[in-house]
């Protein structure tokens, strides 16, 4: 006979809402709110060019109507992103092409005409100084819709960008361009052995990867033709900007000082006689193992192992099979790699004081930052991974390139007497160390540009 289980005396629970951490950063995730809805947020951006172009944020050029020009993955997650604020907040995101570079003009202008309004601005990095010293923007410390320990915000512009207890830009998923401007070592796999690779990405992964290593895979690679034409051998490392060195090895024109809060010079210490050695090393006419112009040819017909190149510029090299690290350290006791963006191409993100609403500028900062990390950034990661063939090369770029990307306010501000002057081609005459008396010369003017930044980050009122 049919038989029934008697009835269980248990009551049924259900899991109370797990709370959030009072502890915990706070982000727009987790507080969708109504209270901007029907306004439109006005973004000023710096393109550099008129029209959709490689090196602009895309989210000014995409619509609708769009050709694709940034690719058809990009637009649709630009796209989707923007539906989903609109969606979900209600509000308009209006972004404006502003200017090709010169945003510190666009932002005086706008403040002196009194009926123009900009809610959020993305300048160059290179505008940073211009813009703090005009006194056209907010500081972004200690706000209640901003903390810099989300992780959409990138804890070395912060840290970079903050004097005296000030912070007025930071770089996040808002933009893809300090990734897309970062300096990389792609390699051609089809001339290293499969084991010779696997052992170049587990030095990466060890902290092992230097700069020796790299200067004897590169003597390895090196075969001489014979028929005395400089550029018709085969050679290690293509590697187009000496200058680099100085930030590969974490060397920086001008810092802040952790115990004072104020700006000053950096340059002149013991990682920047590494960084000229290193570079004195490869320049040596006895050794031919790097090569210094037409970098992409040289990949491209097979006659190049290593090549340093902007990420922008992947696309540009033709070789199925290529694997990508970070420029490696100059030694062990460097203890982290160091990924230099291009400064003047890079974009951070303030709030003009002309905005309509501070808290709707500091809610919707965080709102672009984390919706681009989940929109946009991971689809342009995806478009990137297409040229690679394994995991190890995401892993590469996830876990120690892109988190590795430093920032250099000398290089960011155009800080033409003191850059030009210590990288040109003087410090290194006839094969020999002359950074001393080359800085000698530049120093009073540096110090000049660090009175006047100093000034501008201690002089900020709220007004």
């Amino acid at each position: 006979a049919p038989t029934t289980e008697a009835p269980t005396t248990e009551i049924p629970t259900t899991e109370a809402p797990t709370a959030i951490d009072p502890n915990a950063p706070w982000s727009s995730k987790n507080d969708k709110r109504d209270t901007w809805s029907g306004k439109t947020l006005n973004v000023a951006c710096s393109t550099w060019y008129s029209e959709g172009a490689p090196w602009a944020m895309p989210e000014v050029f995409i619509t609708e109507e769009d050709d694709a020009s940034f690719g058809k993955e990009i637009q649709e997650a630009v796209l989707d992103r923007n539906e989903f604020i609109e969606s979900t907040y209600g509000v308009k995101v209006n972004w404006i092409n502003a200017t090709k570079a010169n945003m510190p003009s666009v932002l005086e202008a706008a403040t002196l005409a009194e009926n123009v309004n900009y809610d959020l601005a993305a300048p160059r990095m290179m505008n940073a100084q211009s813009i703090v010293a005009g006194g056209y923007v907010y500081d972004l410390a200690d706000r209640e819709f901003i903390d810099f320990r989300n992780p959409y915000y990138k804890d070395e512009s912060v840290k970079t960008y903050t004097a005296h207890g000030h912070t007025f830009f930071v770089t996040g998923e808002f933009s893809t361009l300090d990734i897309e401007t970062s300096s990389v070592l792609f390699f051609n796999k089809d001339l290293l052995t499969k084991e010779a690779t696997n052992d170049i990405y587990d030095m990466v992964r060890k902290g092992e990867w230097t700069f020796d290593k790299l200067f004897a895979y590169s003597e390895a690679a090196y075969s001489d033709n014979g028929d005395g034409i400089r550029g018709n051998d085969t050679y290690g490392t293509a590697i187009l900007m000496f200058f680099r060195y100085y930030d590969y090895f974490g060397v920086k024109s001008a810092g802040v000082n952790e115990a004072t809060g104020q700006w000053e010079l950096t340059i002149k210490d013991d990682r920047t006689d590494d960084a000229i050695n290193a570079i004195l090393k490869t320049r040596n006419h006895d050794y031919e193992a790097f090569i210094t112009y037409n970098s992409w040819n040289f990949f491209n017909n097979n006659q190049v192992t290593f090549v340093v190149e902007d990420l922008l510029n992947l696309d540009e090299l033709k070789i199925e099979n290529i694997g990508i690290v970070p420029f490696p350290m100059h030694d062990k006791e460097q203890e982290r790699y160091y990924v230099p963006c291009n400064m003047q191409m890079a974009i951070a993100m303030c709030i003009p004081k002309i905005t309509q609403d501070r808290a709707m500028s500091e809610y919707f900062m965080d709102v672009l930052s984390w919706t681009g990390e989940d929109y946009v950034v991971k689809t342009y990661i995806d478009e990137k991974m297409e040229r690679f063939r394994t995991e190890a090369e995401r892993e590469m770029l996830m876990e120690y390139i892109i988190p590795s990307i430093s920032y250099d306010v000398g290089a960011a501000v155009g800080w033409v007497s003191l850059i030009s002057d210590i990288r040109s081609s003087d410090v290194y005459e006839n094969n020999e160390n002359h950074f001393d008396e080359v800085y000698a010369k530049a120093e009073p003017d540096a110090l000049k540009t660090i009175a006047e930044w100093n000034a501008a980050w201690g002089g900020y009122t709220e007004e």
